[in-house]
């Protein structure tokens, strides 16, 4: 199904042209193609197309007018949905040859337009289109909705036809669901709207405007993906050219390198036959000599193997009288083995005593160490007591002399205050003499 636009649709419509780009089903666009899987509830739709007679509860002529459009377009988009995806040998058999020219026919239309709407979304933004371009998308347009006007007419007047197309079982595109989805919520609104109170209706346009901006809302969220979409391509397209550029010059270096090879392999080829042919003559040079060397050699091997022949007779001479003088030092050797084994005997038993007299000595000496470590644990816990005495007895002390100094401020306060209860008591007419002899008595 192509991209539908404005221009899609044909100038005597008698609805207004739904706006905006319908968009393939989408990984990111979940939102806007949720409507396009909606189950289906289980109340019955009184806009069905099955159902002829619901134009009949409106009472109104223009409202079952538009009601009937709105019926007829959804059979029409339904048609198009049923339509195959490709012209085979199984979709030839079925139909005849004026069905298959006419699906062919807008089949290549609809290609044709798909590839104009790619070219245009492709095109960069800040240059126009060529007026060529924009001429070929209009008859393209044009060409594309007579087509549709064609087939429509042809499958009304061919139940056989439309009963084929129903059984061959086609896939329908995501966009045609999604399309037939509004459709179906514009009859809906309307069918609600036509029938409905002013209040009713009200509460409705309410309720259809947030449907409203809900879908701009979509619609600018796509806009914002396609935006992304597109920058991320322009991206990857200059990162693909950047490496193909840095590919073309690495290509460029590889051919230097290579023929800098070829004439470094040529150069050590002529330096290497060269250095060959020296080689090869210091070789022979060297082999006369080396020849020359081995007869001198070979003559004194001659003399030198005579004359270790006879050292070795001389040597086989030194050799038995030194084994003679061995087998006496080894005799020696026993005997002296024998006589440090029985020392050796005499020192680990007295060894053994004395191990067992330092192991007395150590039990002894770890008994003592306990002992000392208890009785040091017992000084310590006593000088322990000693100081929480000492330091009970001073807080005692010091307990008694702060109850003492509060008890001394208490009887000199009591005095003070009873002093002056008593000169209340006695009044002003006392006079000097009564107040010094008050204060006499007092003292």
């Amino acid at each position: 199904m192509t991209t539908l636009d404005s221009t899609t649709f044909p100038s005597s419509s008698p609805l207004p042209p739904i706006r905006g780009p319908i968009l393939p089903d989408t990984g990111r666009d979940k939102d806007v193609n949720s409507l396009a899987s909606r189950p289906t509830t289980t109340n019955p739709d009184p806009t069905s197309s099955d159902d002829p007679s619901f134009s009949s509860k409106l009472t109104n002529v223009e409202a079952q007018r538009i009601m009937s459009v709105l019926q007829d377009m959804q059979r029409k988009v339904q048609l198009i949905g049923l339509l195959p995806d490709h012209m085979d040998r199984r979709v030839s058999s079925v139909f005849g040859g004026e069905t298959v020219t006419v699906i062919t026919e807008y089949r290549q239309l609809e290609q044709k337009y798909k590839q104009l709407i790619e070219a245009r979304q492709n095109h960069d933004k800040g240059t126009p289109m060529p007026e060529s371009f924009t001429s070929d998308l209009k008859e393209t347009s044009r060409a594309l909705r007579a087509a549709t006007r064609t087939l429509a007419r042809h499958f009304a007047s061919n139940p056989t036809a439309l009963s084929k197309l129903r059984y061959l079982k086609s896939t329908k595109p995501p966009v045609i669901g999604y399309l037939e989805s509004l459709i179906q919520e514009v009859k809906m609104l309307t069918y609600e709207r036509l029938r409905i109170t002013v209040e009713e209706e009200k509460a409705k346009q309410d309720q259809l405007s947030g449907i409203i901006a809900k879908e701009q809302k979509t619609s600018n969220e796509v806009r914002v993906l396609k935006e992304e979409l597109e920058k991320a391509k322009k991206e990857r397209m200059s990162e693909i050219n950047k490496k193909n550029e840095a590919i073309r010059r690495l290509k460029d270096e590889l051919r230097d390198i290579k023929h800098q090879a070829e004439e470094t392999t040529k150069r050590l080829e002529a330096r290497s036959k060269q250095k060959e042919d020296s080689d090869l003559q210091q070789f022979r040079d060297r082999e006369h000599s080396l020849r020359t060397e081995i007869l001198q050699l070979t003559t004194k091997l001659s003399e030198t193997t005579k004359r270790n022949r006879e050292e070795e007779a001389q040597l086989r001479k030194r050799k038995f009288k030194i084994e003679g003088e061995v087998e006496n030092w080894i005799h020696k050797y026993d005997q002296d083995m024998d006589e440090k084994q029985t020392e050796l005997e005499d020192i680990t038993a007295i060894y053994l005593e004395e191990k067992a007299q330092l192991d007395e000595l150590t039990a002894r000496h770890a008994e003592l160490q306990k002992e000392y470590e208890k009785i040091m644990e017992e000084r310590r816990v006593q000088s322990e007591i000693k100081k929480e005495k000492e330091k009970e007895h001073q807080r005692l002390w010091n307990a008694a002399m702060r109850i003492q100094a509060i008890f001394r401020g208490f009887r000199v306060r009591r005095d003070i205050a009873k002093g002056k209860k008593e000169k209340a008591a006695k009044g002003k007419g006392g006079g000097k003499a009564k107040s010094a002899k008050g204060k006499a008595k007092k003292k």
